[in-house]
């Protein structure tokens, strides 16, 4: 060995020796100073691998012009530092971010190499409204990610900070079939230790089996307090029409298992976060008409949280949803193999095949008896419809001529209440002019001795218009989340699940929009001629022996009534075009159904013979009118 190779040697011990010293002071440097890995931002590993680069690089060629002993020493400061930053891991720091496309019959997922998770999903079948017929995407890697947070070697790291190595390259699955593939994220001196992320996919189907697998490693990577955490973040896009009704409805939804109901993040929050302190059994980041949801198959995960943002301001994005949950870290490693993802849309029908998940309770059909409605009712009639192959917009005429054929007793019931009004107009007149000046309350107790000598029920009609309301906010809920009708045209309408517009102002009206809607118009001028046709058919509460007081009532109810059809085109100006159709509709209906009534089933004369007969018959004094008696007997004391 000659001078100038043992010069050189020394000198490669000298250095070595001084950076081991250097290094052993850097770990004395305070906590709040290290860098930390950041959950949307995760480039820790590349800064360690450039930083570690940097110093290798201000290395002298070692003297003699030996070049692969500086290359080897550069190396091994390259992975001192790695080692230093992501330990057992820090050989999968490098590499190239490629991508594994698998495809089944219902989507096209894409898989990134660096992180192992889903970066996009596409969903055959579906296009959003402004793609030009391309398949929808329900996320993409800009805008989603989600990863697994872990503790080794003193310091917070995640999945997304290493490169896995895939198990097949890109494939296809058809059918009954399932395939799997895994990614796997092995340490550099033992292949046999290893974190990896596998998936199973099926052939037909939107949800895709998920589990993280750990081996070896029970003495290396810790959770924390919680375990290990599940984070998860999506910017969802804007796939609809209308971003501001895409926001009324997008929201962090989840099942509670302790109470074993749905709960979710307010729709209308800006910036809202929930601790997730009970057990939940899924968690989605549910769209207007699609949803990314992550499900615990087996036991409920508790200790999470979620949370839900928008920005008024932004059209690319209708929000940012976020999750984190702990998933348990077993002593001997984790084996968690019960875990699911769903991607797909939020058809009611397609969900409840899920069984014992109850993840058709995020589509919003109503509360109490309304979601009974559409439950039971609207939606196996659509459905039946759909089935038949019509168009959307036939569906709906169809649906409300169903509907008034359901509720033509009622219309019926509210005729026939107004006419026996309208035969005893002429004996409450009388009987009004005859008390002009009497007490009220003697005047309203003979009013009533009227009504019940004739037979007549004043609030017959009432009850039967009561029974109409569950149907009518019961489709207000159904249509702007009735997947059949999504990107349906019909006639001028584009979208029946958004609102039809014949001009565009290029500005926004307070309240009203930036567009005029021909169904909302249309709906307005039937209404406006359905409220006149029934104040027409309907005595006055003058007429009807009512008091000052229900008269001055009386008259408020007309006037909110005249000014409710110019108050609709601003309150149903954006809703869905399906909606403001079916009402208009149902209006023009109901008056059709009022004139056939009237023409052949109701009898005014006979109505008046049978009001006669029936005052041939006793009059036995009803609770009311005895306690009207003991109070007029008292006011005279």
């Amino acid at each position: 060995m000659d001078k100038n190779s043992i010069i050189g040697f020394v000198l490669i011990g000298l250095i070595l020796l001084g950076f081991s010293v250097y290094t052993a002071n850097t770990d004395k440097t305070p906590e709040s100073a290290k860098t930390e890995v950041q959950s949307q931002n995760t480039n820790s590993a590349a800064a360690a691998v450039s930083t570690s680069a940097e110093a290798s690089a201000t290395i002298a060629p070692v003297a003699g012009g030996d070049s692969s002993a500086t290359d080897s020493l550069r190396q091994v400061i390259l992975n001192e530092g790695l080692k230093k930053d992501f330990g057992l891991f820090y050989n999968s720091t490098k590499g190239a971010n490629k991508d594994i496309v698998v495809e089944n019959e219902k989507m096209k997922i894409t898989f990134s190499e660096k992180g192992g998770y889903i970066s996009k999903v596409e969903l055959k079948g579906y296009d959003a409204f402004h793609s030009d017929g391309k398949d929808l995407n329900l996320f993409i890697q800009d805008s989603s990610y989600y990863q697994i947070n872990f503790n080794h070697v003193g310091k917070k790291l995640n999945t997304r900070d290493f490169y896995f190595v895939p198990s097949s390259a890109n494939f296809s699955v058809k059918g009954d079939e399932s395939k799997v593939i895994s990614f796997k994220l092995a340490t550099a001196e033992n292949p046999n230790k290893y974190i990896e992320l596998q998936y199973v996919i099926p052939g037909n189907d939107y949800k895709i089996g998920f589990s993280v697998n750990i081996a070896g490693l029970e003495r290396d990577i810790t959770g924390t307090d919680k375990g290990l955490i599940f984070e998860w973040e999506q910017f969802t896009p804007n796939q609809e029409k209308i971003i501001s009704e895409e926001r009324k409805v997008a929201t962090v939804f989840y099942y509670n298992t302790d109470e074993e109901d749905y709960d979710y993040i307010s729709e209308g929050s800006r910036d809202e976060t929930e601790a997730l302190d009970f057990g939940v059994k899924w968690v989605s980041l549910k769209q207007q008409f699609f949803s990314s949801i992550f499900i615990s198959e087996k036991d409920a995960i508790k200790g999470g949280k979620v949370s839900a943002f928008f920005n008024e301001d932004d059209t690319t994005y209708v929000k940012r949803m976020h999750t984190e949950l702990p998933l348990p870290l077993a002593a001997a490693g984790l084996t968690s193999n019960n875990y699911s993802f769903y991607f797909g849309p939020n058809d009611y029908d397609l969900l409840t095949t899920y069984e014992g998940l109850h993840l058709e309770d995020q589509v919003n059909l109503g509360w109490g008896i309304f979601g009974w409605v559409n439950q039971y009712f609207m939606l196996p009639i659509v459905d039946l419809f759909h089935s038949w192959g019509i168009t959307a917009g036939v569906i709906i005429i169809l649906l409300t001529l169903v509907i008034k054929m359901v509720l033509f007793p009622i219309t019926y019931k509210n005729y026939l209440s107004s006419a026996k009004m309208r035969v005893i107009k002429p004996e409450l007149d009388k009987l009004n002019a005859a008390n002009k000046d009497a007490d009220p309350l003697k005047k309203q107790q003979a009013t009533m001795e009227l009504y019940k000598k004739t037979g007549v029920n004043p609030m017959a009609g009432c009850l039967p218009a009561l029974l109409q309301m569950p149907i009518l906010y019961a489709l207000y809920r159904l249509f702007p989340a009735l997947m059949e009708l999504r990107q349906q045209p019909f006639l001028w309408a584009e979208d029946l699940s958004a609102y039809d517009s014949i001009y565009e102002f290029g500005f926004d009206i307070p309240v009203y929009g930036n567009h005029i809607s021909l169904f909302t118009i249309m709906m307005a001028i039937s209404l406006f001629f359905y409220t006149r046709f029934t104040q027409q058919m309907s005595p006055s509460a003058a007429a009807s022996g009512g008091g000052e007081m229900q008269q001055a009532i009386q008259k408020q109810m007309k006037i909110m009534m005249n000014l409710m059809p110019f108050l609709m085109l601003f309150f149903f100006n954006n809703v869905a075009a399906g909606l403001t159709f079916y009402y208009f509709l149902a209006n023009v209906i109901t008056i059709g159904q009022t004139l056939v009534i009237k023409k052949y089933f109701v009898n005014e004369a006979a109505i008046m013979a049978k009001i006669e007969e029936h005052k041939k018959k006793p009059v036995t004094k009803s609770r009311f009118q005895k306690k009207l008696e003991e109070l007029q007997s008292q006011s005279k004391r």
